[in-house]
């Protein structure tokens, strides 16, 4: 098992940074952006890390890595606009 201290929290940044990065590459000019990704797969690494952590299971860098990628999926196809807006009609 492992515990939380600065090597953990490290490595949950690093994976957070890399998911973000690769989720802007996949959403091209859609989505929150770069900084967005970066940011909320930093925010959405470190807190499911640091929970699987608390909770004792096993593999939190994995654990962090799907989360990561699951909340800046819903983060992204929550935020994307239609570039031609339809007016609907009575």
């Amino acid at each position: 098992m492992e515990e939380l201290n600065s090597v953990t929290i490290y490595w949950l940044i690093s994976i957070g940074l890399l998911i973000g990065f690769v989720m802007d590459l996949i959403m091209i000019k859609r989505g929150i952006g770069m900084i967005g990704n970066l940011i909320g797969g930093v925010l959405g690494s470190v807190l499911i890390g640091v929970v699987v952590v608390s909770i004792g299971l096993v593999g939190p860098l994995v654990y962090a890595a799907i989360g990561s990628i699951a909340f800046l999926f819903l983060v992204n196809v929550f935020s994307l606009h239609p570039e031609d807006k339809i007016e609907a009609k009575a």
